[in-house]
């Protein structure tokens, strides 16, 4: 009786053992890989708890009201609407952020005008429009951007009610370091010398939490039309 009473003990002492260093593996593969979402956005086969988007940016719808009601400068833009897509945002003005890069809206349904940019109407250069793709919990104004295709139609309206057409003539996705070095530049230009630009821009990629930014950037180019 004694000596299976000692074998007993020592398979509950080795199972003991065999158990913490499962939870010891377990908890090393949770920040291995929890570390490396923080640093590269990368998400863990685990299903660690981890965000993946700004969970700064409200997600409060905006109403109709809300849209019919919103004003602007009359010459300065204030909806951008694109009919394909049922989309008409209110367009809010802005400038660089701290890092020197554009802001983004503080909603995923408004967007922003780079005051720096083109006004809509001058006739030159290109009026710069960033907005959301996707949130926490919903996407936002611009997920479907880059499901636009060549010749596709956008408009503005600015705060007098005039409104301007404009024609896409290139989607692209380009990495953040592109857009910060050179893309910047491109988009406050038109494509077309000769007519007024449009360029959209808005988050994509991969979300990375250390520093707060997608890392990619879903760019839509186009020109004034007349009809």
């Amino acid at each position: 009786m004694s000596g299976l009473v000692i074998h007993q003990k020592r398979s509950l002492h080795l199972m003991r053992w065999v158990v913490l260093l499962a939870v010891l593996a377990l908890l090393g593969a949770y920040a291995y890989y929890g570390v490396r979402w923080f640093r590269t956005g990368e998400l863990s086969p685990l299903p660690l708890p981890v965000a993946a988007a700004d969970g700064s940016v409200s997600e409060s719808k905006i109403s109709r009201d809300q849209i019919d009601a919103y004003a602007a400068g009359k010459a300065e833009p204030r909806y951008l609407i694109i009919d394909d897509f049922l989309i008409k945002s209110r367009i809010q003005k802005a400038g660089l952020n701290d890092r020197k890069m554009f802001s983004m809206p503080n909603n995923l349904d408004d967007t922003v005008w780079y005051d720096k940019s083109a006004a809509p109407g001058k006739g030159f250069g290109a009026v710069v429009i960033g907005g959301r793709n996707i949130g926490i919990s919903r996407d936002g104004t611009f997920s479907k951007l880059e499901k636009l295709q060549k010749r596709d139609r956008i408009k503005i309206e600015r705060g007098d009610g005039i409104v301007i057409k404009y024609e896409v003539r290139d989607i692209q996705e380009k990495p953040i370091d592109w857009v910060n070095k050179v893309g910047m530049t491109d988009m406050m230009s038109s494509m077309d010398s000769s007519k007024e630009g449009l360029s959209l821009i808005t988050d994509s990629g991969k979300w990375i939490p250390s520093q707060k930014e997608f890392d990619s950037r879903v760019i839509v180019r186009a020109v004034r039309v007349d009809k």
